[in-house]
């Protein structure tokens, strides 16, 4: 189907509570680092945003992190203490960023997201995120 967005089935999911939202959200954060690490065009784009991302979900306590290396993506759940960035959401928040109901700027903005680090590394984090949907949407023919 046209213009049909992979992971709408799995988003339709997000709003379950505990344990299936964690399950949904670790599904999802699995298949993009998947995407990322098999795709040439992606890896490239990773190059020089070595660190170290860690996110939580507060009210659900699920914590996890991200760290770029060598134009490669790892993902683990848990707590990283080495992370130079942090960024701590709501389950609610996550669900409308990932629908595009709101945009994690505009969240930022409002004082709905607490980060802690560097400013270029949380553009950087941003950056992860918007490259991988505009892979997606460039392979689903969205423009």
């Amino acid at each position: 189907m046209s213009g049909h967005n992979p992971f709408i089935s799995i988003l339709e999911n997000l709003d379950a509570n505990g344990v299936k939202f964690e399950h949904v959200l670790d599904k999802i954060i699995k298949g993009v680092v998947k995407i990322m690490n098999s795709t040439e065009e992606l890896k490239e784009e990773l190059i020089g945003y070595d660190g170290i991302y860690q996110t939580y979900v507060i009210d659900v306590d699920f914590n996890y992190w991200l760290e770029v290396s060598d134009g490669r993506l790892l993902y683990e759940k848990g707590v990283n203490p080495q992370a130079l960035f942090t960024i701590t959401f709501t389950k609610d928040l996550i669900i409308k960023i990932l629908r595009e109901e709101i945009s994690g700027t505009d969240a930022f903005m409002k004082g709905k997201i607490n980060v802690e680090g560097s400013l270029s590394q949380g553009l950087r984090y941003i950056k992860l995120f918007r490259l991988f949907e505009k892979y997606l949407r460039k392979k689903n023919g969205f423009k």
